[in-house]
């Protein structure tokens, strides 16, 4: 049975709620790679799903690991235009433990797209999405945050 998410789009506006895997260890961050940044393992949250399995879900279907939802670090209202589209999305990004060895591959349907650890003191040096990480992954101070972006 295929699942409803939760994204809708109205006229030239997307709306959604995203969960997002903050996957942390020795302070560095994983991200994936693909051509125009880097970007943080995630996805639309499910109908009827909690968002710390939405996240521990997105981990193994991108991933192929499984994972734990460790603390929401922080909620996000996201507005921004790509490719002359709008979104305005709700995101829940979560510190996240790895329970297998992660692997250097993202794998997506059909697209795979290399994965890399970058230091948390060098997320400003590379073009992170969404760009509030850069700053605000290195600086948090363990409590929940909410945060609004808007381009």
């Amino acid at each position: 049975m295929i699942q409803q998410d939760f994204r809708t789009k109205v006229g030239n506006t997307v709306f959604g709620v995203r969960a997002t895997a903050l996957i942390v260890k020795d302070n560095r961050l994983l991200v994936v790679e693909d051509g125009d940044g880097f970007y943080t393992i995630g996805g639309a949250i499910q109908v009827d799903e909690a968002t710390e399995d939405a996240v521990a879900r997105e981990v193994k279907e991108e991933l192929g690991v499984a994972s734990k939802a460790v603390q929401l670090a922080f909620i996000v209202e996201n507005r921004f235009e790509q490719a002359g589209v709008h979104y305005h999305n709700i995101e829940f990004h979560y510190l996240v433990d790895l329970l297998e060895r992660a692997p250097l591959t993202m794998q997506e349907d059909a697209k795979r797209l290399p994965c890399r650890w970058i230091a948390l003191d060098d997320l400003q040096t590379v073009d992170l999405k969404p760009d509030f990480l850069k700053t605000a992954l290195p600086e948090w101070d363990g409590q929940l945050q909410h945060i609004h972006l808007e381009e």
